[in-house]
């Protein structure tokens, strides 16, 4: 698990409290581990499981979470902080259970050093949780939807499936009640129906509306709904996603496409995955979008991936308003060991291409990036990577423990990905106020070197998002409305109409031009 904390050089690494062989040590030519593990320095024995990384200098410093942070969920308040939500089971030297529990990590900027780490907060979860999806509503709060009431396992059943969801508030305040959403609703006979059961991680993308309303397209394995989660009712029915389940284990890649001003027309789009054949899954190499505000939304058929199927991969929103889809396997889905044949080469997706030429194949890596791989955009541009196959040991011959097949070890080594406009010879440079409010004008300089930007320009609002197993919770783009100013460097900028179109937070803003993106700078958009 992975996020940027807004206005920080910083990544920040969550997982789990088994040993950890990672750390100062590991081979970064051969992917070794380190002969020592990798632990707090309080003199318990512990493993770290909580690490900021610095971008910069590639220093670590430990953190040191309460409870199990494995499996959990993630999203932003206004101010930037990340709420972590949920986890596992209890461990060693007082390492309490995560299934109810709620975390917050501060955003910066800093002075000085970081030095924040997780705060555990005295509010927990109504329902306890396993694998559930979140995301930030209209109002600032936090929406935490499903999951299961026991881990460890890869298939959901009826009597630990928690079909219900609930709100979080950043000052504590008293939540209502968790509510039912039917669709993640399924019974004993169901537990084989992949259509039901498959509903772990739930797909949600909150949607532009006129009414600021928290209308969110909803995935639940096949099924798709749009709801409003503050009325608590269904805003409409949506097609099946098509052929098979996309929610973990099937472990799709979805993103909500950049919304472009000022129609902020929704398009989302979901690749691969595996399917529902019980017990022997199949990756997928289909490509399917929906613009589920259109009068009779369908799915419709968009180009397959051009190097096969792949089940947990990342999707990452760049700033150029393409899709970089990284990382999974090729064969097997989502869940401990279950993927081989990893996927090496990214891919990417340009949905304004023409049918047939929609993809490109990017330059490999040569590190395996299968079960707990994640991804995430950083401010330069660059794409962090990092992670996979989480393991409590090692073997001498290089295989998983516990009698697997996979050959593929715990990877701890961190990569970043240069998309191919980070070779341009010169990049915009900019400056933006800090914070802007909604439908409302301001202004951005702009230059290339010693001129002005000129050619086909987009300034776009980007929030990288949580990003666990394959899932990207609260990563968002929209392009916005603007003007260059004549004689000068500046461009007039209209910002998001309302908070459905970005909820209030802290994003990442960049000026493209022709297809060159700045460095992105933090700025507040606030109600």
């Amino acid at each position: 698990m992975v996020f940027i904390p807004p206005n920080t050089s910083t990544a920040v690494f969550i997982d789990n409290y088994h040993p950890n062989f990672g750390g100062p040590g590991v081979n970064l030519q051969t992917g070794a581990p380190s002969p020592t593990s990798y632990v707090y320095d309080d003199g318990s024995g512990l493993s770290v499981f909580g690490t900021e990384y610095n971008l910069n200098t590639n220093g670590l410093r430990k953190l040191r979470p309460q409870s199990n942070t494995f499996c959990s969920a993630g999203s932003f308040f206004s101010d930037g902080t990340l709420l972590n939500i949920a986890g596992a089971e209890p461990g060693p030297n007082g390492v309490a259970q995560g299934f109810d529990k709620l975390r917050t990590y501060s955003a910066g900027p800093c002075s000085g050093t970081c030095k924040q780490d997780w705060v555990e907060q005295t509010a927990k979860l109504q329902h306890t949780r396993w694998y559930p999806t979140a995301q930030t509503l209209t109002d600032g709060s936090i929406l935490v939807v499903g999951g299961s009431n026991v881990g460890g396992l890869v298939l959901n059943e009826a009597n630990i499936n928690v079909p219900t969801y609930e709100i979080v508030y950043q000052d504590g305040h008293k939540p209502p009640i968790p509510v039912l959403l039917p669709i993640l609703e399924f019974t004993a006979a169901q537990n084989l129906v992949p259509g039901k059961s498959y509903n772990l991680y739930p797909i949600l993308h909150l949607l532009p509306n006129p009414s600021a309303s928290n209308e969110i397209f909803t995935v639940a394995g096949n099924q798709t709904i749009i709801w409003d989660y503050t009325k608590n009712t269904a805003v409409k029915a949506l097609p099946d996603t098509p052929l098979q389940p996309r929610t973990f284990p099937s472990s799709a890649t979805s993103v909500l496409l950049p919304l472009i001003a000022p129609d902020y027309d929704p398009t989302v789009l979901v690749c691969g995955g595996s399917s529902g054949d019980i017990p022997d899954p199949r990756a997928l190499d289909d490509c399917y979008t929906i613009n589920p505000l259109d009068p009779s939304p369908v799915w419709e058929s968009t180009d397959v991936m051009p190097n096969g199927p792949q089940t947990m991969s990342d999707g990452i929103l760049l700033p150029d308003g393409t899709v970089l889809i990284l990382n999974g396997g090729r064969v097997g889905s989502g869940g401990g060991f279950m993927a081989d044949d990893p996927v090496f080469q990214p891919i990417l997706y340009n949905s304004t291409a023409p049918a047939g030429d929609r993809f490109t194949t990017l330059p490999g890596t040569t590190i395996p990036r299968l079960y707990h791989s994640t991804a995430t955009l950083l401010p330069s541009g660059e794409v962090l990577v990092a992670g996979s196959n989480p393991a409590v040991g090692y073997s001498a011959d290089g295989k998983v423990p516990g009698g697997q097949t996979s050959t593929y070890p715990t990877e701890y080594r961190v990569e970043i990905f240069s998309p191919p406009y980070i070779s341009a010879n010169v990049r915009p440079i900019i400056a933006s106020p800090p914070m802007i409010g909604y439908n409302s004008t301001f202004q951005v300089e702009a230059t290339l070197s010693d001129r002005s930007v000129n050619g086909k320009t987009q300034v776009v609002l980007s929030h990288p998002g949580f990003h666990t197993h394959g899932v990207a919770m609260g990563q968002r783009m929209v392009m916005m409305e603007h003007t260059t100013v004549a004689n000068s460097n500046s461009i007039s900028v209209t910002s998001p109409g309302n908070a459905s179109v970005m909820p209030p937070g802290v994003y990442l803003l960049f000026v493209v031009n022709n297809g060159v993106p700045s460095e992105g700078v933090w700025i507040k958009l606030t109600s």
